[in-house]
């Protein structure tokens, strides 16, 4: 029976057998992890690998040859147990790389529900094996387990073209598009397909930033500030909102206390700006350093409060019929003819918005009539419903694309960002 990498030191025995060589070195830097010692290699070759206690007094030892026309590798000497001293057993596991503690967190990086933070693989190691990690160590560990769930940026980057060539060929309508530059580096993309409405009505923008230029960054250090950046750099005409979501994980990173965030929770759903600015008032004592970071980019309001504006304005007009359709509507000593059959006014904003203006309100208000009957459908809730309600189709594992040499050979890189000194690593022992 071939032993699992994991394997106790109990179930090991002469005659075991691992499937390869980086099993026998997993398996064994768990055993001494688990049993706080350290091992140095005496022989690594091709054909064999053997191991011996760093105590040169110490009889722990295990030797294995590779089976001959195979990958399997198997003990033959082992000696399990340790006479050497307590303050060689409590040595400061070199054994314990980053590599090896990615294969502890993955399980919890392969759930979305859980987040794998830098405090918890440090905590996790010293809980579970009394090891004492670094930041560096940590991060590195994090990075090593989602290129094995997720595939690393360069492989990514290199199925982006065959990627979205399956997204349009799974969903028919769709739009897609990747800006490159002269050095085929990734610079955003943008996809978006036919709702089951007329036009394009759901549209999934996704932007990168190129973190090379010194004014982007704020790409490594504000994931929120580089879309918005993104966005306003790409879409000059679009609006970027912040998602609650987000703003809520950076005040977890902010250390803001569980209180405060739901209170942010419940300012972020309220409707109304009465009721938010209860909240935010109450923010604002408990915790004035997090409403003034809040408050930076305060919610957008324009829209409520011109509606309201509009309602208002609404009772200081004249209102005359011309007929059952038509009627001429005075604001401050200027007419304007509102024809709610062809939906225009004189003002243009009618047929422009395609939503009634101040003064097709006034006049629809005259007539005692259900207002939404005089905007576009696009404004209706159920036309919202109808625009997220198609199904998108998945593009399946890679496994199973079958697309043309000539999207395959469409070259996308990563982007190409420079680190700063102060964030590069310096340590040369080898354990990092």
């Amino acid at each position: 029976m071939i032993l699992r990498e994991n394997a106790l030191l109990d179930e090991i025995k002469v005659g075991s057998i691992l499937d390869k060589k980086k099993s026998i070195i997993n398996c064994f830097s768990n055993i001494a992890i688990k049993g706080h010692f350290e091992f140095k290699v005496v022989r690594s070759s091709s054909r064999r690998y053997s191991l011996k206690c760093n105590d040169d007094r110490c009889g722990w030892c295990v030797c294995a040859f590779r089976i001959k026309d195979s990958t399997l590798f198997k003990i033959v000497k082992i000696e399990k147990n340790h006479d050497c001293s307590v303050n060689t057993m409590k040595a400061n596991q070199r054994h314990a790389t980053s590599k090896l503690i990615s294969g502890y967190i993955i399980d919890n990086l392969r759930d979305p529900r859980f987040e794998v933070t830098l405090a918890f693989v440090m905590v996790e190691m010293q809980k579970l094996h009394g090891l004492d990690i670094g930041y560096h160590k940590a991060w590195c560990a994090i990075q090593l387990a989602s290129a094995l769930i997720r595939g690393t940026p360069e492989e990514n980057y290199e199925l982006l073209s065959s990627y979205l060539y399956m997204m349009r060929s799974k969903n028919p309508g769709t739009y897609t598009n990747i800006k490159i530059d002269d050095n085929n580096r990734f610079l955003y993309m943008f996809y978006a397909y036919r709702s089951s409405i007329s036009g394009w009505n759901h549209c999934r923008p996704v932007i990168a930033i190129d973190a090379t230029s010194r004014e982007n960054l704020i790409f490594l250090s504000d994931k929120h500030q580089a879309i918005a950046y993104g966005i306003a750099k790409v879409y000059l005409e679009s609006h970027h909102g912040i998602c609650i979501y987000q703003l809520k994980q950076n005040l977890k990173r902010r250390k803001v206390k569980s209180e405060v965030i739901k209170l942010f929770q419940s300012a972020a759903r309220v409707y109304r700006c009465k009721e938010f600015d209860l909240y935010m008032s109450d923010i604002s004592k408990v915790d004035k350093k997090t409403y003034d970071y809040l408050m930076e980019e305060p919610p957008e309001r324009s829209k409520e409060e011109e509606l309201k504006k509009k309602r208002d304005l609404t009772f200081t007009l004249n209102v005359f019929h011309v007929d059952s359709w038509r009627s001429r509507v005075e604001e401050e000593g200027i007419t304007f003819l509102v024809d709610l059959n062809k939906r225009t006014c004189d003002c243009f904003q009618f047929q422009f918005d395609e939503l009634s203006c101040i003064h097709a309100i006034a006049s629809i208000e005259k007539r005692n009539i259900k207002k939404s009957n005089f905007c576009s459908h696009g404004y209706l809730k159920e036309s919202w419903l109808k625009t997220y309600e198609r199904q998108i189709h998945p593009v399946g594992h890679t496994n199973s694309w079958i697309v043309p040499e000539s999207v395959k050979s469409q070259i996308v890189k990563p982007l190409d960002f420079k680190v700063t000194e102060s964030s590069k690593i310096t340590c040369k022992c080898g354990r990092c």
